[in-house]
């Protein structure tokens, strides 16, 4: 058979087929082997001209499923016979320097599969470090909004602890103390904890640092100015 761009070709292909009315083929023929392949090589020849060489290298095992399945004809049935299926084992150029050009593309093809498997493999092994890039940075921002809900939630009560303590502080001077001034009591409680951050820092080993207006401190410069008496 010949391709649309004029190559010819030899093909060689394998059929499987099944004998469905056995008086149907006694009566229409006395050479069913032969009779089917001289119809599938007719079928061949017609795809095969629609269609390019580089195309046919792609697609002849597609053609060979057309080459029956397609067949609009009534050929198999009258001579009883029901073709499973029609295979491509193997196809060459029949002139010997189209074979080279072919061999050429089959080669060119080969090498050309063989790297995109190579560049696929290393992309795959890109993506997975990507992916796994990604992974680490969602647990550790998963991580962070852990660590940013449990500190609130610690601030929230250390900050409610706080409160209960300043209230029953305050409730208990207005009980015992009912005409003490609001500023007072406030005052009395900023020395209690003022007391309380001194005990912490005494029992470790950091240091503490006082301002002057922390102490009550005032530093002054006077002048001395020496009199001389006169005589």
């Amino acid at each position: 058979c010949r391709t649309n761009d004029n190559v010819e070709l030899v093909l060689d292909g394998s059929f499987f087929w099944e004998v469905v009315d056995l008086s149907a083929m006694v009566k229409y023929t006395n050479d069913t082997t032969g009779d089917i392949c001289n119809h599938a090589r007719s079928r061949f020849i017609e795809l095969v001209s629609k269609v390019t060489l580089q195309d046919f290298m792609t697609q002849f095992n597609s053609i060979a499923k057309q080459v029956h399945e397609s067949d609009q004809s009534d050929f198999y049935v009258k001579r009883g016979v029901k073709i499973h299926s029609l295979e491509v084992t193997g196809f060459r150029c029949a002139e010997q320097s189209t074979a080279q050009i072919l061999e050429q593309i089959i080669q060119e093809t080969t090498n050309r599969m063989n790297r995109l498997q190579v560049q696929e493999s290393q992309n795959e092994v890109q993506l997975r470090e990507i992916r796994g890039d990604i992974d680490e940075e969602k647990a550790r921002s998963e991580l962070i909004d852990i660590q940013t809900l449990n500190s609130n939630a610690k601030s929230k009560m250390e900050g409610l602890s706080e409160a209960e303590k300043v209230k029953t502080f305050i409730g208990e001077l207005a009980y015992n103390f009912p005409d003490m001034d609001m500023d007072v009591k406030i005052s009395l409680w900023k020395i209690l904890r003022k007391e309380d951050a001194l005990k912490a820092v005494s029992s470790g080993n950091a240091s503490l640092y006082f301002t002057p207006n922390d102490v009550n401190l005032s530093i002054e410069q006077h002048e001395h100015v020496d009199k001389k008496q006169e005589r």
